[in-house]
């Protein structure tokens, strides 16, 4: 029995086409179907865009980035996707590497930084997001603790039981994190200071992006998620602080891709020739989290962003952090209580 969270558009779909009923209709084309790997607010944007821009139907599935990644591998007997979008793109690096993207280098992308695409279009970077800590100031004022502006600040023995982080297992989010600490502080202290920092989570979360609501329902002082989602839980009314640590951070590249075996193929390269347009990025917008584009003609976009951050960025080089993958995950499954 599928256990996905389905988004369909549809329904936007349909008012679309009755909207334009008179006016030339859009082009007769297959439906899509997406392996979405961001939050669910975006998904629908993403879906909702391309539905009204082209009179495609969209069918979308949301599941977190690593776990997005074990459902293209299995493939479970049929194949279920045309493309897959949002989450980092070290598990892009890893698909690609076993054949399960095909190679698609959209004409829309030439206005997005190399060494943010596969050079052979088998993936492109269609937004950035950093990483940081949404904190609720009250709520740590109450047990004790100053809100914390560092990594180190997260060891505190006043938060034991209230951080809140997803799962390496599940979340590209928590992979990210991850690799920052052993960025930051080299294997073994890496390492040593991981397990410090998860015997302070309670219970781990499944989607990178859970960690700003457990905060903003008061269930945790402190969540590790990246800042799009700390924001967006501010604008609604929630007490939470965006914090970018002073001692490094790191980023996610989140790309967008056509599947190897996709059961629609030109619906597929039109899905991601608007997924990395300026259209395209701009649509996630609505949903209010806002990434960062990669879009160099778009306001905000990474380019113009990067340099003027208050924390160092601690990222080693792609390939690199896609071949940590499996030893890192396996150091957690074996070291960090479930």
């Amino acid at each position: 029995m599928r256990t996905l969270r389905r988004i369909a558009a549809q329904a936007v779909l349909g008012a679309v086409l009755l909207a334009t009923a008179g006016c030339t209709a859009p082009e007769a084309s297959a439906s899509v179907t997406v392996l979405c790997s961001n939050d669910a607010a975006i998904c629908a944007a993403w879906a909702e865009d391309f539905a009204r821009q082209t009179g495609t139907a969209v069918t979308m599935d949301r599941l977190p980035t690593s776990e997005a990644l074990e459902r293209i591998r299995r493939g479970e007997g049929l194949p279920e996707y045309d493309v897959w979008h949002g989450g980092g793109s070290e598990m892009y690096v890893a698909a690609a590497q076993e054949g399960l993207l095909a190679p698609y280098p959209s004409p829309q992308a030439e206005g997005i930084p190399a060494e943010l695409r596969e050079p052979r279009g088998r993936w492109t970077g269609v937004y950035v997001s950093f990483l940081g800590f949404c904190a609720d100031a009250a709520r740590l004022e109450q047990i004790g603790a100053p809100v914390p502006r560092s990594w180190e600040d997260l060891l505190d023995p006043a938060l034991a039981g209230w951080v809140s982080a997803a799962s390496p297992r599940t979340s590209g989010t928590a992979y990210t994190t991850m690799l920052v600490q052993l960025d930051r502080r080299g294997e073994q202290e890496g390492l040593d200071y991981l397990s410090r920092l998860y015997a302070q989570v309670p219970q781990f979360t499944r989607s990178g992006t859970a960690p700003a609501q457990v905060v903003a329902q008061g269930e945790a002082a402190v969540g590790i998620s990246f800042a799009p989602y700390c924001e967006a839980a501010a604008a609604a009314g929630a007490p939470v602080t965006t914090i970018l640590p002073r001692d490094g951070t790191g980023y996610e590249v989140g790309a967008v891709a056509v599947l190897a075996d996709a059961p629609h193929p030109a619906a597929a390269r039109r899905y991601v020739d608007h997924a990395v347009s300026e259209q395209g990025q701009r649509s996630g917008a609505s949903s209010g989290i806002h990434q960062v584009p990669t879009q160099t003609g778009l306001p905000g976009s990474f380019g113009a962003v990067r340099g003027r951050l208050a924390a160092p960025l601690l990222m080693a080089p792609l390939e690199e952090r896609a071949a940590r993958r499996d030893a890192l995950l396996d150091w957690f499954a074996a070291e960090v209580p479930q």
